[in-house]
């Protein structure tokens, strides 16, 4: 007789198979609710998962906390779709839902794809990240003590971020090399853009974050500077990761009008037009955009609509492909999901959406640093 059939099944599995469905069912039964969202009925699904819950009731090994485990179940689930899509449990719900764009960060930019570790992408100049040691390429194997494999972007980059300048513990792995490092988190930008005019250069606007007001603010601070007939501007999209679609949009108007900027497909292949309908303020202004692979989500949508719409030069380095709308829904536990509802597409069909922006003229990953932007940048620009 098989030894496992002759023992008396412990009460604690029975409860934990109990847990773990209910668990799921929650979640279908949340998912009915979504546009777009799959239907109850899923009996291959179902069959899986009754397939599970038996093999952990009757043959795991130990007791586990059945809502741990089911809150597991949830984050796979949804971080498995593609990198924008999360599962935010209740206390990353309420850091996600309080963000200012004000928050403190080692500075490090990431990028995350599901069951592969955070991969350092660039290292903000002069920030805490910087000053210890941190290098392109190095893996974040562990934040605050949690492993990352399984994280989203977005839980990724919630972990990393804070509210004042207590340290952040990782993991960082570089080749055969394992560091475990207390990284200081700084207000690296209190303001959302950097505007930075130099006599007989291009002038540079740096974006940050594609902040709520950010056009108000360039109208009221920047705009009055660059209508210099002899001016030219470099747009610094590089490590820009943060901010809305919309002032994106709005910020791509300043340069150029259009009734055709592009479009956002969601499911089912219905497409949403983009159209930029205003005069430009800057319509006439000679234009460089740099880029490198922290440029990503609203950043990466104005830098490409510039490059195909207005033929602006857009110099540095590929970029990840995260042009994605997402919805925000909150569930009954008062956790919440991110769901991409809709991915961008250029005017010519181009697709932003996973294969990025390549770049009119390119730098190696190893030559990335402004003195070398400069040097492919200049001879595009009109002489001052």
């Amino acid at each position: 007789m098989d030894v496992r059939s002759a023992m008396k099944v412990p009460r604690y599995r029975w409860f934990l198979w109990a847990a773990f469905l209910a668990a799921a069912l929650f979640f279908v039964f949340q998912m009915r609710f979504l546009p777009g969202g799959f239907k109850p009925a899923a009996p291959k699904g179902f069959e899986l998962l009754d397939s599970l819950m038996r093999l952990i009731r009757n043959d795991y090994l130990e007791e586990r906390e059945p809502v741990q485990t089911a809150e597991g179940a949830y984050r796979g689930l949804v971080n498995s779709l593609d990198p924008l899509s999360a599962y935010l449990n209740k206390d990353l719900t309420a850091e996600y839902l309080a963000r200012t764009g004000r928050e403190t960060d080692p500075g490090v930019v990431i990028l995350k794809r599901y069951a592969s570790f955070p991969q350092v992408v660039s290292v903000i100049e002069g920030s805490p990240a910087e000053k210890i040691g941190i290098k392109i390429g190095d893996l974040l194997s562990a934040i605050e003590g949690r492993n990352s494999l399984s994280m989203s972007l977005a839980e990724t980059r919630l972990l990393l971020k804070g509210t004042d300048e207590q340290p952040v513990k990782i993991r960082v792995l570089r080749g055969n090399e394992t560091l475990d490092l207390d990284v200081s988190r700084a207000l690296l930008f209190p303001k959302p853009f950097t505007f930075v005019r130099t006599a007989g250069k291009p002038a540079i606007l740096t974006i940050h974050r594609f902040a709520a007001a950010l056009d108000s603010d360039l109208r009221r601070e920047v705009l009055p500077a660059l209508k210099n007939p002899k001016t030219a501007l470099v747009v610094d999209l590089r490590n820009c990761q943060d901010g809305d679609l919309e002032e994106a949009l709005k910020f791509v108007n300043l340069f150029v009008k259009t009734t055709d900027a592009g479009h956002f497909e969601n499911r089912g292949g219905v497409k949403q037009a983009v159209a930029c309908p205003a005069e430009p303020e800057l319509g006439t202004l000679p234009l460089a955009v740099w880029v490198n692979a922290g440029t990503a989500g609203p950043a990466e949508f104005a830098a490409g609509v510039l490059q195909e719409v207005r033929k602006v030069k857009v110099v540095g380095f590929p970029t990840p492909g995260l042009v994605g709308r997402t919805e925000f829904f909150a569930l009954k536990d008062e956790s919440a999901i991110l769901i991409t509802s809709g991915v961008f597409f250029l005017p010519s069909g181009r697709k932003l959406w996973d294969e990025g922006l390549r770049p009119d003229v390119s730098l190696p990953f190893d030559k990335l640093d402004e003195k070398s932007y400069f040097e492919k940048t200049i001879p595009l620009l009109p002489k001052l």
